[in-house]
């Protein structure tokens, strides 16, 4: 080989080694180097934030929903037209499609109130230059420097970059403020109590809502996706030295009061525990250093002292676990709140309470006025103020008010708030365990702090619940009434979007039959699968059929699209109670499908790629209490041990991470569980039931272990959820 030929061939592999290295560098997603929260000023009241937005849709749904129905006046609607503007850059431009996929980004406002008063933060990733960014984004604006920083201030928007991030607002103020701030070290990136608030989030979920309580104190929100809607599951620290309301918790109880409130009840906050020391004590604690530390025995005491009796001792006994107050709408324009006491037995109490109602007939409504309000007076709850003048014994309740109206309402009413659906449905996908169940349909009163309910008041209604975990902290829920709907994947600009693992779709129901919506691999296009009978049909983004073969028997619950073959195409693999298949995009079965049994199957399929690695584990069951466990190449997959020990038809499997371990949840017709390890060997025995399954919807909200692990589950046309029990 001569000089020359040597030359050409050291030009060639340095060619094909510059390609494969640039490749490799185009390939790896860069490092973050850009912090929001170091440009965050530590005096937000309110913080969005997406660790990224890919894989985000459900999310960013849920974000649009919240801002696109919050008031006019405030700063969030502002929110949802930058976040438009994100996601047509995302859709348009290939940079900036990159920088979004990989970057967290920042919603913040010090007031949620002021409409301008807001920016939104990108941290920067290595190799991306801002300028070049905001040139496709907010181009020509006029520059002037501020404490060494260059402002760009347009006239809605202005930018700047600072500590690695592109910082947008529509203020120069707050982008001078941000600059101070920064400057300082005066930003939440370096404000302990939200670092600790922030750093319990889950690492799977997007999008966190993180909202100041008070001075020293942040709870940090994530959405959960759930049968009835939506819950943001957060974490409160039980060590704060201002107290909230929030906080306030105890031992649950079953919860009756419901029953007796009238339908039209716009607020109730409900204080439950199995006896009412363990409330007595929960409000003590709450009250602790405050004028009003002396509760419930000392407000008696006074009372006692006042009419020269011992009320006291007289009324310890009646007083059920249940304890709180609501407001009731007596009329179509007014409101008015009450308080009320459970009654542990059918003892009446106006009797014992004859010393402070004084001198009076006996009404002919059962409602008797207060000669002493002192003693009622200290034993509010603190989310709405009543004036006790007036007392009702009724359904198991004492109920006080400042007037005879809502008394009369609550005792007249003849539908029941537990009879509202809307209600209903709140409640039932909340947790049964908390001590404590709030719920309102206005913004009018609200325990949560303002900027966190500026941002779900147009959701209309939400519930709230508060427990106990086992960390010392207070684990706090709100249900709000939004169901999420498919969305079409963002397709990023001028290469293929990165490929999907799994792609699990959602059932919807047509006049015969069951449709899910399916991803075409070569266009990114969702297509149609039909099923009707023993029909199963593609329709194309078009519209028209590309396919239609005959399956044995109906799909049992979804259809799942996997990359069986690792080359980056979709297949689509289901169960009918006859066989287990695996089809191609042109509905032709994969080799060794369909997999027939010979006891008929009676779960749908659940797909399980533990490591995301697309070694998928094909997991079903059959006849009765049978689990089987499945490769794509239709073979048994080796190291499963499930041992068959029970009678009863497993009808529905989940497999969830629970603390560190990946769990698989089986439920039979019974509605019993079984929770097992990867192997199929029994993890831990669970005493759990699902009354009423209908084997058609279940989620597990996952805790940081069994005990704090809760299924949401559908019963006919409800919800209810389920506490996991362990031995």
């Amino acid at each position: 080989m001569g000089a020359r030929q040597v030359v050409q061939w050291i030009i060639v592999l340095a060619a094909i080694g510059l390609i494969v290295f640039a490749y490799f560098r185009l390939s790896q997603s860069p490092s973050v180097k850009g912090d929001p929260f170091d440009v965050t000023p530590a005096g937000a009241a309110l913080v969005c934030s997406f660790d990224r937005f890919d894989g985000a849709s459900v999310e960013l749904q849920l974000f649009r929903a919240l801002t696109e129905t919050s008031r006019t006046g405030s700063a969030l609607p502002k929110w949802n037209g930058i976040l438009l503007q994100l996601d047509s850059l995302r859709t348009q431009n290939r940079l900036w499609y990159d920088l979004l996929q990989t970057s967290p980004i920042a919603f913040q406002t010090p007031d949620a109130l002021s409409p301008d008063n807001w920016s939104v933060s990108i941290g920067l990733s290595e190799n991306f230059n801002a300028a070049a960014l905001m040139n496709s984004f907010l181009p020509d604006l006029p520059k002037r420097d501020f404490k060494g920083v260059s402002l760009f201030i347009g006239a809605s928007l202005g930018w700047c970059e600072l500590k690695n991030c592109i910082i947008v607002s529509p203020s120069a103020a707050v982008l001078e403020d941000i600059v101070i701030q920064s400057d300082k070290n005066s930003t939440l990136a370096t404000n302990t109590s939200f670092r600790s608030s922030f750093e319990l989030r889950s690492k799977d979920v997007p999008l966190h809502i993180s909202s100041a309580i008070h001075e020293n104190g942040w709870i940090t929100l994530e959405p959960i996706f759930t049968a009835s809607g939506t819950l943001l599951n957060g974490y409160l620290s039980s060590n704060s030295q201002q107290a909230h309301p929030l906080q306030l918790h105890t031992s649950s109880g079953e919860q009756t009061i419901a029953s007796v409130l009238p339908e039209k009840t716009s607020f109730v906050d409900v204080l439950h525990a199995s006896a009412f020391d363990s409330v007595w004590h929960a409000l003590n604690q709450y009250y602790s250093g405050s004028p009003a530390e002396a509760f419930w025995s000392q407000a008696w005491q006074d009372a006692g002292d006042t009419c020269q009796c011992d009320l006291n001792e007289l009324l310890l006994d009646w007083r059920s676990g249940q304890y709180g107050c609501a407001v009731v709408e007596v009329s179509d324009s007014l409101s008015e709140p009450v308080s009320f006491i459970g009654i542990t037995d059918s003892i009446n109490v106006i009797e014992l309470l004859l010393p402070i109602i004084g001198n009076q007939p006996l009404p002919d409504d059962g409602i008797y006025t207060i000669s002493k309000p002192l003693a009622f007076q200290r034993n509010n709850m603190p989310s709405v103020t009543i004036e006790p003048n007036f007392v009702m014994q009724h359904n198991g309740f004492l109920f006080l008010a400042s007037s005879q109206l809502p008394l009369r309402v609550i005792r007249s009413s003849q539908n029941r708030l537990s009879d509202n659906q809307t209600y209903f449905a709140l409640l039932n996908q909340s947790s049964k365990q908390s001590g404590r169940h709030i719920y309102q349909s206005n913004a009018d009163i609200s325990v949560l702090p303002s900027s966190l309910l500026a941002l779900i008041e147009g959701m209309e209604n939400w519930c709230i619940t508060t427990e106990r975990n086992n960390s010392g902290k207070t684990v706090i829920s709100i249900g709000i009434p939004f169901k999420t709907k498919n969305s079409n994947p963002v397709k990023a600009p001028e290469i293929p979007e990165p490929e999907e693992q799994i792609i699990m779709e959602t059932t919807a129901p047509v006049e015969s039959g069951k449709t899910w919506t399916v991803v075409n691999h070569n266009t990114q296009e969702k297509e149609t699968l039909r099923n009707n009978d023993s029909t199963l049909e593609l329709v194309g983004a078009d519209g028209k059929s590309l396919w239609s073969i005959e399956i044995e028997g109906r799909v049992l619950g979804d259809v799942v699209q996997i990359d069986a073959l690792k080359n980056n195409k979709l297949q689509m693999a289901f169960t009918t109670e006859s066989a287990v298949y695996i089809l191609d995009r042109n509905g032709t079965p994969l080799p060794g499908f369909p997999y027939h049994t010979k006891p008929p199957i009676t779960s749908p399929l659940l797909v399980a790629d533990y490591d995301n690695t697309k070694k998928y584990r094909l997991i079903f069951a059959a006849g009765d209490g049978m689990l089987f466990n499945f490769g794509v190449d239709g073979n048994p997959t080796s190291g499963w041990k499930f041992s068959n020990t029970a009678s009863e038809k497993i009808i529905a499997l989940k497999t969830q991470k629970i603390g560190s371990d990946d769990v698989i949840l089986t439920v039979t017709d019974q509605g019993n569980i079984q929770l097992l390890k990867r192997t199929g060997e029994t993890k831990v025995t669970c005493k759990t039931k699902l009354e009423g399954f209908d084997g058609k919807t279940l989620d597990i909200i996952a805790g940081n272990d069994f005990s704090t692990t809760s299924l949401v589950y559908s019963c006919g046309s409800s919800a209810k959820t389920a506490k996991l029990s362990v031995e």
